[in-house]
């Protein structure tokens, strides 16, 4: 009987400590992420993605979208550098795949290139669009200031070699229905 209970507590504590350590690792895997973004790393930003993202979008092409998305004719998009203020939710094993949402703060400038003229208008569309906490604008300027929280879904998985890698949650969750099933959109209750 005291053999089994040494047993039991071994692999408890075991257990605790693995878990701990995946947090841990899960903790600074997603502040090289999000740093990645925050300074338009693309190497950075490609060796924290999920690799399968890679099947549905080449890097090329990804690279092409966020030149394009942060610089065009009509405004440029800056992001700001802030303190990320992670939350991390369960870690969920989910066949032989771990995930984790993991929600953090997010902040950019938009500023536009010829004089805006319903500014009210526009962070209307932007706290509807984007679930944004806080939007200004700066007329001065001519670029509206917009905190949000966004989500990151981390994953972990043989494509990964079992380190945490991230896919950004958009609010249809359309890139993460193109690589994974309804069950695992329905245990992460997305």
């Amino acid at each position: 009987m005291k053999s089994k209970f040494i047993f039991l507590s071994i692999l408890f504590v075991c257990t605790l400590n693995s878990f701990a350590q995946d947090l841990k690792s899960l903790k600074t895997e997603a502040l090289k992420a999000y740093k990645a973004s925050a300074t338009m790393d693309y190497d950075l930003i490609f060796e924290t993605t999920y690799p399968k993202v890679f099947d549905i979008i080449p890097k090329e092409s990804m690279k092409d979208m966020f030149g394009q998305m942060m610089e065009n004719e009509q405004f440029s998009i800056k992001l700001i550098e802030v303190d990320p203020n992670f939350s991390f939710g369960t870690i969920k094993k989910i066949g032989n795949q771990t995930f984790c949402l993991v929600d953090h703060d997010n902040v950019m400038t938009m500023k536009f290139k010829t004089p805006m003229e319903d500014a009210e208008g526009m962070i209307d569309i932007f706290k509807n669009s984007m679930d944004a906490k806080n939007v200004i604008f700066e007329k001065e300027e001519n670029q509206f200031k917009i905190e949000l929280r966004s989500t990151l879904i981390a994953v972990a998985d043989e494509s990964t070699k079992n380190k945490w890698k991230f896919l950004n949650k958009d609010k249809e969750n359309q890139l993460f229905n193109m690589i994974f099933d309804e069950k695992i959109k329905t245990e992460l209750g997305l």
